[in-house]
């Protein structure tokens, strides 16, 4: 699968864009400072540009089959939505967080909505904006992320509330979960949680 990685030289994106190529895709990376992407050889491409630059993510999403945003927003769904709609391209991960759409634990959704309520909003906005959008979308909803090793398996539900799982999520075992999502067709038109193992 050719796959653009958007968001590609963040701590999240340079795992998707290792595991991809590992996986056996054609990988083009996207980002904003490339030169950070040297020491991740095997992509077929890389793309310098922004992700709220509509031509740079027009450039950039020609000739995918999908694209994983490694990074969430509205301005970065709008660009996206719009390159994605005039090139024919409607495969689309884009990550957001568990904190959008949960209630409990209501202690820690609380503090996490008093300091991040604005990132909060937007994520809600884009979301709102894939799901109206016509594409083959997916929103991969991840818990608290850390740079720790990799569990090699997460846990998923498709609730507001986790259903189960670690607070605590791997940027790795995030990773896995976008490009499992991205291969699986089933998961089109939904919204999962991904949590770490316990």
């Amino acid at each position: 699968m050719k796959i653009l990685v958007i968001g590609a030289a963040g701590r999240t994106g340079r795992h998707v864009v290792a595991q991809g190529i590992e996986r056996g895709h054609e990988i083009t990376a996207s980002a904003r400072h490339p030169d950070q992407l040297r020491d991740l050889p095997g992509a077929v491409g890389v793309h310098h540009g922004d992700a709220h630059d509509l031509d740079a993510v027009r450039k950039a999403v020609q000739g995918q089959d999908a694209v994983i945003a490694a990074v969430g927003g509205s301005l970065i769904a709008s660009t996206l939505i719009t390159a994605m709609r005039e090139s024919g391209v409607t495969r689309l991960v884009m990550t957001s967080s568990r904190s959008v759409p949960a209630t409990r634990p209501r202690l820690a959704v609380t503090l996490a909505w008093l300091f991040l309520r604005a990132v909060y909003v937007d994520l809600a906005r884009a979301e709102g904006m894939l799901q109206v959008s016509g594409l083959d979308w997916t929103i991969a909803r991840g818990t608290m992320l850390n740079d720790k090793p990799p569990a090699g398996r997460v846990h998923i539900d498709f609730e507001a509330d986790a259903t189960g799982g670690a607070m605590q999520l791997s940027r790795a075992d995030y990773a896995m979960a976008l490009l499992d999502t991205v291969e699986d067709p089933d998961l089109i038109g939904k919204a999962l949680g991904i949590c770490g193992p316990r």
